[in-house]
């Protein structure tokens, strides 16, 4: 298995145990906030992946940060330890999240553009996107004047380039690609 696939696995077991008893946002809020304190702290980072303290040791000191915390989420803490798979942790919130977004019609879009986007002009790309993609969208807005012009936007893996840059390095390779009816 594969790094991403085992934080995936932990992802969608604790989405399907969280949604079954209706408790996805705050199994969210708290594994947020933990992960959050461990990127934070590079003690707390250190301590999780330590090879050479006992799991019980992890287990109680985890129980103890987390005390008041969901319960689903302690769970995971426990499991992970268990299982030796610590470094994951990150990697499960990030998959969870995406689950947790992906269930609630939730798409992140970011789109790049050569100039900043006034703001009635993003707020009509933002409606426009959601129409078509018939979900709620999250937007990123990012400058790069190298695209010289126009827009380039990002849907998870998928990329929609309508760039200036874009189109004029496709005009040169046009061009300069030698063709069968100019070589004869």
């Amino acid at each position: 298995m594969s790094e991403g696939k085992i934080a995936r696995v932990y992802a969608n077991a604790l989405y399907e145990a969280a949604d079954e008893e209706g408790r996805v946002e705050e199994v969210r809020r708290d594994l947020g906030e933990f992960v959050a304190a461990v990127e934070d702290s590079a003690e707390l980072r250190r301590f999780l992946v330590a090879e050479e303290i006992p799991d019980a040791r992890k287990s109680r000191v985890l129980m103890e940060l987390t005390e008041g915390g969901d319960k689903l989420m302690r769970n995971l803490l426990r499991l992970l330890v268990d299982k030796s798979r610590e470094s994951e942790l990150e990697g499960v919130y990030r998959a969870f999240v995406k689950l947790v977004e992906k269930a609630q019609g939730l798409v992140h879009v970011e789109v790049v553009s050569a100039v900043p986007l006034p703001v009635p002009v993003s707020e009509a790309l933002k409606k426009k996107i959601e129409s078509s993609l018939e979900k709620t969208v999250e937007l990123t807005l990012t400058v790069d004047r190298e695209i010289l012009g126009g827009l380039r936007l990002r849907v998870g893996d998928r990329v929609a380039d309508a760039s200036v840059r874009y189109r004029l390095e496709r005009l040169r390779e046009s061009l300069t690609a030698p063709t069968a009816s100019l070589e004869g």
